[in-house]
């Protein structure tokens, strides 16, 4: 089977096909029907009312002139203005008038045919014959079941192909329906053809476009165009693509910056051990402690990688209890406090001894403070301020570190928490860190069900925010 019978659009145009054909057939059935029905009422009336004056104009005829002597011109006129044939007998049954036959003479038996009729003609309430009508032939039966035919010659009465006009009339409103659905039907067939084109066009091209980019052409993007959900899905795959082509960069760079930030090290113990190989330098206490620095350097920013790696894919452990969060931010204060005092910071928590628990992972946590933390006292000068608070924010606990550091230019903030990213790229690991540590406690917050927030003002300082979950159950 071609593939073009399996495509939507050849779906589309039979299902529109069939739809129109039923709806079409429906409607001129349902038409024809009552067409054919008024026409049978109308057409019966009709017919009673043409007997009715013909028979009134006949009984007037012989009450007048009490014989049927000059009936038959009248007769012949009605036959021919009426289209019907009428034949009049005596009482006897004999034929005294024929609108088909002038002057015909013989007898006319009362039959049963089926579209004839027969009316008795009375005068004074004493009938003097009786009067039959039809469009056909007329049998007489004998004794009641046996047809004879008139002993007169007769012409051939009127055909059945001469119909009366109310029914050419719905022979014609059922050829006009007739043409009507086939015009209908091939015209819709068209347009259907042209708007599931246009309509398709878009999906066409989307189609495309999910073929390249699955062979790797990342910078793949579609117009958004069509109708409304045609539209969305055209904007659902550019985010798509556009996040796979971000994600691409990103573990390009990924790779780039972990290469880069394992081979600062290495070169450092490498050529630490071909000095020493060499005899350039002493395997001393000091090379050695060198040498135990770079390598626990080495450790810390795998370690960070493996934890990282895990928190994004969404597999990372975490031990969840009920913690005093004021505890476990005094703790990290006191940690926190020589070093702060010793570049001349102050270093404050700010928190109410009525704060609720928390259910967190008290490991994890305390990593996000601390890395906070050690953000903030790094970018804060002599002389500046660091402040701790927590408070209870609806049904959350918010934690805000705040400094009075060099804060962060506006084009930094949307890729602070970015792996690997940092503010200042001169920055070596012992002064600026990997630029792993925003990004983990991000992870690690939000494994915990809250949401990290920066605000900063170039010059001012910076403040981050994070927020964890109250437990319901207490607090």
């Amino acid at each position: 089977m071609p593939s073009w019978f399996k495509s939507l659009q050849f779906r589309l145009i039979v299902a529109f096909t069939l739809t129109l054909t039923l709806t079409l057939g429906s409607v001129g059935a349902l038409v024809s029907l009552q067409a054919a029905e008024e026409s049978k009422r109308f057409e019966t009336s009709s017919q009673e009312f043409r007997v009715g004056r013909v028979h009134r104009m006949i009984a007037s005829h012989y009450e007048e002139n009490r014989e049927w002597d000059g009936i038959q011109p009248s007769l012949e006129q009605a036959g021919s203005f009426f289209g019907r044939r009428f034949v009049v007998t005596n009482s006897e049954g004999t034929v005294v008038a024929d609108s088909h036959k002038r002057g015909g003479k013989g007898r006319w038996g009362l039959g049963r045919h089926s579209r004839s009729s027969s009316m008795a003609i009375e005068v004074e309430g004493h009938p003097v014959g009786f009067l039959v009508s039809g469009p056909g032939r007329f049998d007489t039966p004998g004794d009641g079941d046996q047809a004879t035919e008139l002993p007169v010659s007769l012409p051939p009465p009127l055909e059945e192909a001469n119909e009366p006009p109310i029914s050419r009339i719905t022979g014609a409103v059922n050829k006009s329906l007739l043409w009507t659905g086939l015009i209908g039907a091939v015209g819709g067939i068209l347009v259907m053809s042209f708007v599931s084109r246009r309509i398709l066009a878009p999906v066409h091209a989307l189609s495309g476009a999910a073929r390249r980019l699955g062979q790797g052409d990342l910078a793949q993007r579609v117009p958004s165009s069509g109708p409304a959900e045609l539209r969305n899905l055209s904007d659902t795959f550019n985010t798509m693509a556009e996040n796979l082509e971000t994600a691409e960069q990103q573990r390009r760079s990924l790779t780039a910056d972990v290469a880069h930030e394992l081979r600062t090290p290495l070169s450092n113990i490498q050529g630490y051990l071909d000095a020493v190989n060499d005899g350039l330098l002493e395997a001393d206490e000091a090379t050695i402690n060198t040498l135990r620095q770079q390598a626990a350097h080495l450790v810390a920013l795998v370690e960070d990688l493996r934890l990282l790696a895990l928190a994004e894919a969404g597999s990372l452990a975490l031990h969840l209890q009920l913690e005093s969060l004021r505890d476990l931010l005094q703790e990290s204060v006191e940690a926190f406090r020589p070093r702060a005092d010793a570049e001349g910071i102050s270093l404050t928590l700010s928190a109410s001894d009525d704060l609720p628990s928390a259910e967190l992972d008290r490991t994890r946590i305390s990593q996000v403070v601390g890395n906070l933390l050690e953000n903030a006292i790094v970018n804060t000068p002599e002389g500046g301020v660091v402040a701790i608070s927590a408070f209870q924010e609806d049904e959350k606990i918010a934690v805000s570190i705040a400094d009075t550091g060099t804060g962060i230019a506006p084009e930094d903030l949307d890729r602070i928490f970015d792996r690997l990213y940092r503010v200042d790229a001169s920055r070596a690991r012992t002064t600026g860190g990997a630029g792993l540590g925003l990004t983990i406690a991000r992870h690690l917050v939000l494994a915990h069900g809250g949401t990290i927030t920066v605000e900063s003002i170039a010059g001012q300082g910076s403040t981050f925010t994070f927020t964890l979950p109250l437990n319901r159950s207490g607090g």
